[in-house]
């Protein structure tokens, strides 16, 4: 057999494969999908005739349109990953670090090694790296202080305010608060609304990052829900 006719058999042939699998056949079916959605009164012959073209085009072109289908496909990843970092996997790199933290840890992380091993995760495992840490019923330490300088431990999801806070008026019991006033745990009333549902032994402070934070354009301030000595749920009202 002529060497060009063979090879020109195999060019078409990868071309054909690469209809039914990879990036260009997912691309080349999310097309026609799309096409039968916005033209459904269509014929159904012109809607084939479409799908053929773009088959045709694949087996012909598919070195250019499958390496544009992979990218076209990766971006779309990416972007989605961007918007929810909880949908791209952990990397094997975040159980060593968990484990780490299993071994040396018995329930608690100053914040300092919190935000040490944040730093050298990537975008998406830190993300992954909080919710770990919270099944595992880990708090942190060094994030919250008392009006008498007093350390409150603080559950992972209050590290979202992004800067540490101290706790500096106590507002009263959750099941004491007053239905009418200042200050009311029914979200229709004064906006306030916490994430996770109060319990009536839960203290309500409120709270404010540093002045330097305030003076930095980075303050925070609000109400923080404390349970036992832990700060397991805050809700900023106000920052800079």
């Amino acid at each position: 057999m002529v060497p060009w006719l063979f090879a020109g058999k195999c060019y078409l042939l990868v071309g054909l494969v690469l209809v039914f699998v990879g990036p260009a056949a997912r691309l080349r079916r999310q097309e026609r999908e799309e096409i039968e959605r916005q033209a459904h009164d269509q014929p159904r012959w012109k809607l084939v005739a479409f799908s053929g073209t773009i088959s045709l085009g694949i087996i012909i072109f598919w070195p250019v349109l499958a390496v544009s289908a992979a990218r076209t496909e990766a971006d779309a990843k990416a972007h989605f990953g961007l918007l929810n970092p909880d949908s791209v996997e952990p990397s094997a790199a975040l159980d060593r670090w968990v484990s780490k933290v299993q071994a040396r840890y018995s329930g608690s992380l100053p914040f300092e090694d919190y935000r040490e091993i944040s730093s050298k995760l990537s975008w998406s495992d830190q993300a992954h790296f909080d919710s770990r840490l919270a099944r595992l019923g880990y708090v942190v330490t060094g994030f919250a202080i008392g009006p008498e300088g007093q350390e409150f431990a603080v559950a992972v999801t209050v590290l979202k305010i992004g800067t540490p806070l101290a706790l500096t008026e106590l507002l009263g019991r959750a099941g004491s608060l007053p239905a009418e006033g200042r200050f009311s745990l029914n979200p229709l009333q004064h906006g306030l609304q916490f994430r996770l549902p109060p319990k009536p032994d839960d203290a309500v402070w409120q709270f404010s990052s540093s002045p330097d934070s305030w003076a930095h354009l980075a303050g925070r301030a609000g109400l923080a829900l404390v349970r036992e000595r832990t700060v397991v749920d805050a809700y900023v009202t106000s920052m800079s």
